[in-house]
């Protein structure tokens, strides 16, 4: 019988991380969406293997090397992110089919998110620290896996829905082209989901998406969400944001949600009732 995408994954883990010389007795998957994320207990290690992401992403190595570049920037300049692992280089790995990067392992402080205040703050000083990045990423790269995945056979689209997307996606890019020249470095998936919570502070991770770009981008990624104030956020990051470029992004993010949830739902049923929720909204006379 074949293996599941997050057995596969923990198996091609472990095996590439023996070959580093990192021991795992207990592997324990953590997470399993855009990549499956396995604790290879007991080393204080954290493999993040690709899983959803190749379908969209053919490059997928390329995006993980960004990721562990600007980690580990981040850690040299002190700021709150979790690190590349120090048990292995800090490189991308592949092995069984599957690619990979390994992270040091924070054992998480419980449930719970950060409230507005706290959002607001880290992404301002992320942000800050961020304009000292040596290096530039090309604009807004998280927004090419829409049409990638509208160009793929459909399992869950009709037509009609990918017609939708696709015209929403052309206006929006339009709207916000005039006022994206990039700032500057971005986290490019500033959600709250990527802020956890360990060793008694707030770390931000999964840097996958850094790209450059305007940062209402990354402020989108709070601000739409209808369980947070958006107001606060904005009143903690402090710095102004053009309210018209920050709807633009908002949209764009709630878009580029529909599409991974979409892409999830393919091989994750729990996914597809929230995949059908993001859908309908587009589909809905003021979409």
């Amino acid at each position: 019988m074949p293996l599941t995408v997050p057995a596969a994954a923990a198996r091609a883990a472990v095996s590439v991380a023996a070959r580093l010389g990192v021991a795992c007795t207990e592997p324990v998957v953590l997470a399993d969406g855009a990549n499956v994320i396995v604790h290879l207990s007991p080393s204080p290690v954290v493999a993040k293997v690709a899983a959803s992401t190749p379908a969209i992403r053919p490059d997928v190595g390329t995006w993980l090397r960004r990721e562990l570049d600007i980690a580990l920037f981040l850690t040299r300049a002190g700021a709150p992110v979790v690190a590349p692992s120090c048990e292995v280089p800090a490189t991308v790995h592949r092995g069984d089919g599957q690619v990979m990067s390994f992270w040091t392992y924070l054992k998480p402080a419980g449930p719970g998110r950060p409230d507005e205040a706290t959002i607001g703050s880290m992404l301002r000083d992320l942000h800050v620290t961020l304009r000292t990045y040596p290096e530039t990423y090309p604009v807004l790269t998280p927004l090419g896996d829409i049409p990638a995945f509208l160009a793929r056979p459909q399992t869950l689209l009709t037509p009609t829905d990918v017609a939708v997307l696709t015209q929403a996606f052309r206006r929006l890019t339009d709207d916000l082209a005039p006022a994206s020249i990039p700032a500057q470095v971005l986290h490019g998936d500033a959600g709250v989901g990527n802020l956890m919570a360990a060793g008694g502070h707030w770390v931000w991770h999964d840097f996958e998406d850094t790209c450059s770009g305007p940062v209402a981008w990354d402020l989108a990624a709070t601000t739409a969400s209808p369980r947070l104030d958006a107001s606060r956020i904005l009143a903690a990051y402090g710095d102004p944001v053009d309210p018209a470029q920050l709807h633009v992004c908002q949209e764009l993010r709630r878009l580029h949600l529909t599409i991974w949830y979409a892409l999830y739902a393919e091989r994750l049923p729990e996914c597809q009732p929230r995949a059908a929720d993001l859908l309908a909204a587009w589909r809905a006379p003021s979409s």
